[in-house]
């Protein structure tokens, strides 16, 4: 029988991320109620994976924000865990309250009330996707590493900050940082039944599960690496990412699922961060494991691995080794899966 396991509340479902947790879930056997904003996105998913079908149920939410924007999906509840999924990651906004920063604190607070009111007796945890960039200091000298980071750490950064310098990457910044916040706020006024775990990864790459109908809907933290092969970058001394640090997109979705169980993960961040990831790891590592793609591959330099002048503070992930038992996917790995993904696909737009 299907969803024998439990039953989970999964937000932004037809997501990348979200798309690697549906199938950890369904591999274990749980049933799952999945927010997504309309019906065309539900019938993406089941188009690409029809054997899902029998485990999950789908509400449609089309704005986050919206008073009982969640009523729906507590009504075919009860749930025993929901995993937040669904944030903005849009660094094309130009509007960065309303498109970036507003969503993603009302979206996250909207859910933690509707779970505190609706979600009875059965519901144990809460697991939030956050990030990485709500710890790392937004003003960090990235030509020397400072202690490594770790879960007490809180990113600096402000609304106003992102505001005054006219930064998108600081705008995402702040929402995570200010959503997350709002989160653990949510827990200590109101102490719900139910506790709070929050997932907290750097740059996610990985394997593409999800509906991509063509090149310019990549998800775009995968762009980080996909910007090589479409011929977006192709001076490696021009390229500078805002991060240098990466985890594979199947450990943090093994993360979350862990993390709904786990009783040493109740009222925990916890960081995930694989390894070092630059624009020349990511070019050496695509021509060494794809030769095919060298005339579409900058050299770059290959004994350099970071740009000039970046020698960006670690992070300590003990924790997520400790307390989910993560042995994490190589850099590596991740790229050549991730390259291996977007070449599959490519086959399929060019099908088309």
């Amino acid at each position: 029988m299907a969803g024998t396991a439990g039953k989970v509340l999964l937000t932004g479902a037809n997501g990348f991320v979200a798309a690697h947790i549906l199938a950890g879930l369904i591999e274990r056997n749980y049933y799952i109620v999945g927010t997504v904003r309309s019906e065309k996105r539900s019938n993406e998913i089941l188009t690409a994976h029809p054997s899902w079908k029998e485990y999950i149920t789908f509400v449609y939410i089309p704005d986050m924000m919206a008073e009982g924007a969640y009523d729906e999906a507590f009504s075919v509840g009860p749930f025993d865990y929901i995993i937040h999924n669904a944030s903005p990651l849009n660094f094309g906004a130009t509007k960065f309250e309303e498109e970036i920063i507003d969503p993603a604190i009302k979206g996250t607070t909207g859910l933690l009330k509707a779970a505190h009111k609706k979600g009875g007796p059965t519901l144990k945890r809460f697991v939030l996707l956050g990030s990485a960039v709500a710890i790392l200091n937004e003003e960090d000298d990235m030509s020397k590493p400072g202690a490594p980071y770790t879960e007490a750490d809180w990113n600096p950064v402000t609304v106003q900050y992102a505001l005054d310098h006219n930064s998108v990457v600081a705008a995402y910044n702040a929402s995570k940082k200010l959503a997350e916040q709002s989160a653990w706020t949510y827990m200590t006024s109101h102490t719900p039944s139910f506790d709070l775990a929050v997932i907290n990864p750097d740059i996610i790459i990985g394997p593409l599960l999800h509906h991509v109908p063509d090149a310019k809907s990549v998800n775009q933290t995968n762009t980080f690496v996909y910007n090589f092969l479409n011929g977006t970058f192709g001076d490696i001394e021009a390229i500078r990412f805002p991060f240098y640090h990466a985890v594979d997109v199947r450990d943090v979705a093994r993360a979350h699922i862990e993390a709904m169980t786990r009783p040493a993960a109740a009222n925990k961040r916890i960081i995930l961060v694989s390894g070092v990831l630059s624009p020349q790891i990511i070019v050496n590592t695509i021509r060494k494991h794809f030769p095919k793609l060298a005339d579409r591959v900058i050299e770059g330099h290959p004994e350099q691995l970071m740009p000039s002048g970046v020698d960006p503070t670690g992070w300590d992930t003990s924790r997520s080794k400790e307390v989910l038992g993560l042995e994490y996917i190589s850099i590596e790995q991740s790229i050549v899966d991730t390259v291996g993904s977007l070449l599959e696909l490519e086959g399929e737009w060019g099908d088309k």
